[in-house]
């Protein structure tokens, strides 16, 4: 279990030692973000256009088209080695591993 660090001056729930997030926070500042995207999107096609049924029609295509666009991307950059850990020389320790089972185990092993 990672350490809590508490705030004595505050009510606010308290934040993990490894700063991670929880999968649903991941996801609704994704949509979130998505949606602010779109909406500037649909503001400045219809400030460009004047007409806002264009402008939805570009906004609604702009949804799909980001997401197959980032889609891609993503597995793209799955194929690029830049800025990845080099699993076979460094070690890589889950936030379950002891620190004495560390020190157990040889580098060589690993």
């Amino acid at each position: 279990m990672p350490k809590r660090f508490y705030n004595s001056q505050s009510d606010e729930r308290p934040a993990t030692a490894s700063g991670s997030e929880r999968p649903i926070r991941s996801l609704v500042k994704a949509t979130s973000w998505r949606l602010t995207g779109s909406i500037d999107t649909l503001l400045l096609s219809w400030f460009f256009t004047g007409n806002l049924k264009i402008a939805a029609a570009i906004g609604s295509t702009e949804v799909v088209t980001k997401m197959v666009l980032y889609y891609l991307h993503e597995r793209a950059w799955n194929r690029i080695s830049l800025g990845r850990a080099d699993v076979y020389h460094e070690r890589v320790v889950d936030r379950h591993t002891d620190i004495d089972e560390m020190k157990a185990v040889p580098d060589s092993s690993i």
